[in-house]
């Protein structure tokens, strides 16, 4: 005996036609799933965008820290020069200027990459860091040469004529903005042309065609003035690494 079955559909009328129940569902399955992809479709392009925004805020801020570093820095070191001024010089000058010295030592040293205590050491041979300095012979004679880094009118204007910086005259020698920027300039060219430091030191006290001179005819040359430099430039040192170490013990504390 043969048993037929019949399937059993539900229909739906819908604005006048009929749709099947089953239809009808995989219709509202297809809308979820439809819905379900959009949706995650938004969200995953927030989550780029957000990832997008906050990468370039992680690097601008990477950015940041790495110039408010570099600032601290040089800040630190300007002021570790203002105070070895302080305990070199006293109260001999007044703090403006100490401070003036200690950003124009910074600037003019990392200019030429020196280390600005080498700088200072020259200075200190040199003027006694006296702005208004001027150079004597052993006879008592002016010998011309002016300021911080004792430099010759004719000398610092052939400087200032590579550096177009104009006319000069004695006064503005006085100046230490001036005087420093000429001095170290003329330095860096001894050295540079004698491509020894010792040699331009040496050239910057006596002069470039006494150097010459002294090497044509194989004479040797006086060492004074370099040892005098050095010998500053180490005490300098130590004066810093004391000041480090201090620093170092009140931070621990």
């Amino acid at each position: 005996m043969q048993m037929s079955s019949k399937r059993i559909r539900i229909g739906i009328l819908f604005h006048g036609n009929k749709i099947w129940l089953s239809e009808f569902v995989s219709i509202i399955c297809v809308g979820l799933l439809l819905l379900t992809f959009i949706t995650l479709s938004i969200i995953i392009l927030q989550n780029e965008f957000t990832s997008h925004s906050n990468a370039k805020q992680i690097t601008s801020l990477k950015s940041d820290k790495i110039h408010l570093d570099h600032k601290m820095a040089v800040l630190k070191e300007k002021n570790r020069i203002a105070h070895l001024l302080c305990k070199i010089v006293g109260s001999k000058l007044p703090a403006h200027t100490v401070f003036q010295l200690s950003e124009l030592v910074y600037t003019n040293s990392k200019q030429y990459g020196y280390d600005p205590l080498l700088l200072l050491a020259v200075i200190r041979v040199e003027s006694l860091f006296n702005p208004n300095a001027i150079g004597r012979f052993k006879s008592g004679n002016i010998s011309g040469a002016m300021g911080l880094m004792q430099i010759k009118l004719e000398t610092a204007q052939e400087m200032a004529d590579l550096l177009n910086m104009g006319k000069l005259t004695s006064e503005d020698l006085l100046k230490p903005e001036i005087n420093l920027v000429l001095g170290v300039a003329y330095l860096a060219k001894l050295i540079s042309r004698f491509k020894s430091f010792k040699l331009g030191l040496l050239a910057y006290n006596i002069g470039p065609r006494a150097v010459l001179n002294n090497l044509s005819r194989n004479e040797p040359l006086s060492v004074n003035y370099y040892k005098k430099v050095l010998t500053h430039y180490y005490r300098f040192q130590e004066f810093g690494q004391q000041q480090q170490l201090t620093e170092s013990l009140n931070t621990c504390n």
